[in-house]
């Protein structure tokens, strides 16, 4: 029978493997999600039984966007399917189209499923014999028909499946588990390869214009999104942020572009005057696809903002002009003071006044002081800037994916 490690949506199997001959899953995980799991097993008179032992767990709505900063998007899991389709010559007429699939793994009821499959199925042999029909692909069930469309499944990534599955609302309160410790326990796996795959992942380097962003930035990923906050490294403050003001962050984008940087890189301006402008700027550059660069987002919240300058106070837009990253924070939590920004210098070239949020330094401070997610701070603007900056990330993670399995299959 041998060792046998498995990853799972609940009951339902992913991706299995015996002895040494596996595939190591510790980037869906981080070392929080080591834990006690349940095991399953077969006697040799077929009855079940169980046995609690170490393995990792995460629940899909966390795992999701793992995937997808791994790659797996909805349009890469895609342009994966249908290569495979591609290879078996069936893209003029193939057994089932993506979004037919993506449906009807959509609606599968993942408990019954797995009733059917036993250890010598792989995946591809487990959907064309058990899944076809429950699927409702009955249709197209002539048995040349299956065995083609089980062997594009049979090659189709177990993170591609799992991204499917997480289009069911229902199945992202399930947890996805790699059972591995049979392997451990037996010898054929060290337990410290296992410990070294958690949580290793290809990670994104975020520059920004100075060094409390890099501090916001990193306290809001670990309140906000702890379950991806190791995905994010910032540049290291020890000797001092070297890259402070847009002049020398524009400067340092040139150096990458220059050098052919290959890590993911995601620079990050204020939504401010000079950050809009050098934003463009920068992004005029022949950049890499592994690189992109933005601003802050404009937010609905900040087009009517207290503001002091050349026409005396008034309520103006500061979004594209004088919103910094202190601005996306709780600008009312633990004063009663109005929150002002006051217009400073004139930019010529863009016929403008940049502005900056006066005291921007408290409200820092307060933030910084937060140990938890506290009830009381008003997380939207943060959670906006979050949203946006994962969006970037995904577009970076889907072009590299498309680029690696174009090199891994022979297409470029």
């Amino acid at each position: 029978m041998g060792s046998l490690v498995s990853l799972a949506l609940g009951p339902f199997e992913v991706d299995w493997g015996k002895n040494n001959h596996i595939n190591l899953h510790g980037e869906l995980f981080q070392p929080s999600d080591i834990t006690l799991v349940q095991d399953f097993y077969v006697d040799n008179d077929g009855e079940r039984f169980t046995k609690i032992q170490q393995g990792a767990s995460k629940l899909l709505k966390d795992v999701l966007p793992r995937l997808e900063l791994l790659g797996y998007t909805l349009n890469a899991v895609q342009d994966e399917f249908e290569f495979l389709m591609r290879l078996l010559g069936e893209e003029d007429d193939p057994p089932i189209k993506f979004h037919e699939l993506a449906d009807a793994i959509k609606c599968m009821d993942i408990d019954a499923a797995a009733m059917d499959y036993h250890e010598d199925y792989d995946l591809g042999e487990f959907f064309a014999r058990q899944v076809f029909d429950r699927l409702g692909l009955g249709a197209h069930a002539a048995d040349s028909r299956r065995y083609e469309l089980g062997q594009v499944m049979e090659n189709l990534s177990p993170y591609a499946v799992l991204r499917l599955l997480a289009e069911n609302p229902d199945n992202l309160s399930r947890a996805v588990t790699w059972h591995y410790n049979d392997v451990v326990e037996n010898g054929w796996v060290d337990a410290e390869t296992i410990s070294a795959s958690i949580g290793n992942v290809r990670r994104y380097l975020i520059v920004t214009e100075g060094s409390s962003d890099v501090h916001i930035l990193r306290r809001a990923l670990e309140l906000l999104r702890p379950a991806t906050a190791d995905f994010f490294v910032f540049v290291d403050m020890e000797e001092g942020y070297p890259f402070t003001g847009t002049g020398n962050l524009h400067k340092f984008c040139q150096g990458l572009v220059a050098i052919g940087i290959e890590n993911r890189v995601v620079v990050l301006y204020d939504n401010d005057l000079e950050g809009a402008m050098r934003c463009a700027d920068t992004n005029g550059l022949n950049l890499p696809p592994n690189m992109r660069v933005t601003k802050l987002p404009s937010l609905p919240a900040l087009d009517s903002f207290r503001t002091i300058g050349p026409n005396g106070t008034e309520l103006a837009d500061i979004n594209g002009k004088a919103a910094s990253i202190e601005c996306y924070l709780d600008l009312a939590f633990g004063t009663s003071e109005t929150p002002r920004v006051r217009w400073s210098t004139y930019i010529e070239k863009a016929d403008g006044y940049q502005g900056a949020l006066m005291y921007k330094e408290s409200y820092a401070r307060r933030f910084m002081t937060l140990r938890h997610r506290e009830s009381a701070y008003d997380f939207s603007k943060l959670e906006a800037v979050l949203d946006h900056l994962f969006e970037v990330c995904f577009a970076v993670a889907e072009t590299s994916k498309l680029t690696e399995t174009g090199r891994e299959l022979g297409r470029v």
